[in-house]
């Protein structure tokens, strides 16, 4: 089986599943799949938006912590070209 079929098969089994998708920019979406295509982009259902930050603290112990700021978007359509990776929870 092609690389495609196999991240087809895992897409299609991850159907209504809650993943955490990983994107370009430090940030990832957490929800359910309802549906994706060819190209990888992806519907997402009860979704919640994770934004990785830098802690700007000038305390020596927690320099470089990083911390995440999460929002609740609702729905999102996830372009497949911003995906890194996704894994199921």
């Amino acid at each position: 089986m092609s690389e495609d079929g196999i991240a087809n098969q895992l897409l299609q089994e991850s159907i209504g599943k809650t993943v955490l998708v990983k994107l370009k920019g430090r940030r990832s979406v957490k929800g359910k799949i309802k549906g994706f295509d060819k190209q990888m982009n992806i519907v997402i259902t009860d979704a919640t938006e994770i934004i990785e930050q830098q802690s700007n603290n000038n305390n020596n112990s927690e320099k470089g912590k990083e911390m995440e700021k999460e929002s609740q978007v609702g729905d999102a359509l996830i372009r497949g070209d911003n995906v890194i990776t996704i894994a199921v929870l």
